[in-house]
């Protein structure tokens, strides 16, 4: 190739990438390469194709040759440094990037690349103090300002983050992102149709960007003003769900990979808070998302053999989950990973979490081998696909929304949904659900697209709540003769049929207080003004009677148990987590059981105590049992001295683990 023909083909694909073409300027790069394969800027700028493809592993390479032939440059560092990252290789691409920033000093868009590997290992400090550094070299830097708005919506730092998105768009009014993430964050705040509106902004902007197409069609609102917006919200997402099923046909490269990046970045987690059964729901999203994983993810829609075990051989029990740290699914599903006879089976733990704690120790040491993922739903996938385990156990599906593909695909034997998040999944793939003997009725299997386990009693091995550090959080003061009635669920459980309650049991106690933990400022106005119009209605002041606390850190939670009197379940999705603890500090609790898993927590937990006297039987015996827990104090006594008797079989109960042990025998056999 004479070099005339050279410059023809590096010009043409150069502006063909320029373009926003990478996979076109491709093959042009490559028969570039193999004429001059000692060209460093062609194995950079094919590295960059690849990148900008998602095809990290083909990246790392080229800009490896890249770094070989040319030396160590700035920008071919920096570039394999984020690679690296996308890999999950994070120790490799500090390294990279603390090179190519002492290559290139001041540079603010490496500053940028370290602020956003920081915030990626959740160290906020020092994510912030980068961007800070570049902002001070170049304050016009509109990416800067949109990674301080990622890194502030993280820490729900809401306010601060429009600020650093609007600037953003202030500096590049095309940044469609920008646009994308403040809708996420008004979607957070309750204003679904502002929600919508940004969203359709940065459609406007980037046509092809089907993460916010998926978000624009499936917004859910976060809480409801009023009883009559459920089932239009409701069937506004089936419809959504049903012009993907239709009308999405994804096929090229580029946006298969886009569709994964939607398919990821958000699940159904609100529809569940609707008080309904969702099985039709979970069913037509599991449909779409099994369509699209089978798409992206080829090769995986095969059954799978199990191999009986032969004398002396273990059973692989897999479990994948995001948050085996210091978090509620640690509580409720460690045990079966620390306690499960390891004589038996052979337990692997596939981690897609970033944090890494003592409780994360804890998995690590009690299982028999470890993989730390991250969020990198391929190398899950591979990973598992290398392990082979004979039972696959998802504890928390429905969360997480990079598991949403994994999750539909066939990659074990036999798959169990394990109800950490208690709804069944929809998914064709999961053949089995972990429920609690305790909390589910007789007809429960209507209520499951997968077949249904019950395992004993509350169907976990839930470890004894350590409250020697409990912390009054400030506004916990009262005043003599206060009754201090608290709600510990997030406000999205709370619909608006049950706001009642509260002036009923003030009208009739009128030392009453609520409680309640309000986890954003506008979804605790619009909590606040139907609380208004609830009081109001039987001429009452809710500001006399309510209480809001912001959110609150663990032993300051447990401070807010401490000093409450009686606990108010939630009625549609009740406490399972907030009552096992509420019971560690002898409280008693009031509940009424419906119909599902979600609304059966507190009941099962409380009929394996014996205590039948807080359950009720309707709205009206819901609030006559709270009346009565508030003006009996010999019948509240009574119900804590139960409590404080018997609460002890609530902790560290490895019934349910030998329970799952002898439905995984039976399963393999």
């Amino acid at each position: 190739m004479d070099k005339t023909r050279l410059a023809q083909l590096f010009q043409h694909a150069s502006q063909i990438h320029r373009a926003g073409d990478p996979a076109s300027a491709e093959p042009i790069y490559q028969e570039i390469i193999q004429f001059y394969p000692d060209f460093a800027d062609i194995w950079h700028l094919w590295g960059i194709a690849a990148q900008e493809m998602g095809h990290h592993e083909q990246a790392v390479e080229r800009f490896v040759r890249a770094i070989g032939i040319g030396g160590e440059q700035a920008d071919s560092l920096h570039c394999l440094g984020r690679s690296y990252q996308a890999l999950g290789r994070l120790t490799s691409a500090l390294n990279c990037l603390n090179q190519a920033l002492e290559k290139s000093p001041g540079n603010p868009h490496i500053m940028a690349s370290l602020g956003l590997l920081a915030q990626e290992e959740k160290a906020f400090q020092r994510a912030e103090s980068w961007y800070l550094q570049a902002l001070s070299i170049q304050e016009t830097f509109p990416q800067i300002h949109f990674n301080l708005g990622t890194l502030c919506r993280e820490q729900s730092r809401n306010t601060e983050a429009k600020h650093h998105f609007q600037r953003a768009l202030a500096l590049d009014p095309g940044h469609w992102k920008a646009h994308f993430n403040l809708g996420l964050i008004a979607q957070l705040d309750n204003q679904t149709q502002q929600a919508i509106d940004y969203y359709e902004q940065a459609l406007r902007l980037k046509p092809d960007y089907w993460r916010a197409h998926w978000a624009m069609l499936l917004v859910l609102p976060t809480c409801f003003s009023a009883e009559e917006e459920i089932i239009p919200a409701r069937n506004r997402w089936l419809a959504g769900v049903e012009e993907l099923s239709q009308n999405f046909h994804p096929q090229q490269a580029k946006d298969l990979e886009e569709t994964r990046h939607a398919c990821e970045s958000t699940t159904n987690f609100h529809l569940h808070y609707q008080g309904q059964n969702d099985l039709s729901a979970q069913i037509a999203q599991g449909r779409l998302m099994t369509r699209i994983a089978h798409l992206v993810f080829p090769g995986y829609d095969q059954p799978l053999s199990c191999t009986i075990p032969k004398a002396g051989e273990k059973i692989h029990v897999a479990f994948v989950s995001s948050f085996l740290h210091g978090h509620s699914i640690f509580k409720t599903h460690s045990g079966f990973i620390i306690h499960m006879d390891h004589k038996l089976f052979f337990v692997s733990v596939f981690y897609t979490g970033t944090i890494q704690d003592e409780s994360l120790k804890r998995v690590r040491e009690g299982s028999d081998a470890f993989h730390a993922i991250g969020a990198q739903s391929h190398l899950l996938i591979e990973a598992i696909r290398v392990a082979r385990p004979d039972i696959l156990i998802y504890t928390d599906l429905g969360m997480d929304p990079m598991l949403n593909l994994v999750s539909a695909l066939r990659l074990a034997p036999i798959q169990i949904n394990a109800g950490g998040h208690p709804i069944t999944s929809g998914l064709a793939n999961m053949d089995y659900f972990l429920s609690s003997d305790a909390m589910e009725l007789p007809h429960a299997q209507a209520h499951y697209s997968e077949t249904l386990i019950r395992l004993p009693n509350l169907a976990h091995c839930y470890p004894t709540p350590r409250f020697e550090r409990a912390e009054p959080p400030a506004g916990s003061e009262r005043l003599p003769g206060d009754v201090i009635y608290c709600n510990l669920q997030n406000l999205i459980k709370l619909l608006p049929r049950h706001d009642g309650i509260y002036p009923a049991i003030a009208r009739e106690i009128p030392n009453a207080r609520f409680w309640f933990i309000v986890p954003g400022e506008n979804l605790g106005t619009t909590f606040r003004t139907r609380l208004e119009r609830a009081f109001g209605n039987l001429g009452l002041d809710y500001e006399t009677h309510c209480r809001f606390f912001p959110p609150l850190g663990h032993y300051q939670f447990f401070g807010l148990i401490q000093a409450a009197d009686i606990i108010l379940d939630g009625i549609a999705w009740s406490g399972n987590n907030s009552s096992m603890e509420a019971l560690a500090f002898d409280k008693p609790i009031v509940t009424l059981p419906g119909e599902t898993f979600r609304s059966r927590h507190t009941y099962g937990i409380l009929t394996h105590l014996g205590i039948t006297a807080t359950q009720a039987q309707d709205l009206d015996h819901f609030i006559a049992i709270a009346i009565r827990l508030g003006k009996d104090i010999a019948f509240r006594t009574e119900v804590s001295r139960t409590v404080a008797a018997e609460k002890h079989r609530l902790y560290n109960d490895q019934e349910p683990v030998r329970g799952l042990e002898k439905a995984l025998v039976a399963l393999v056999g």
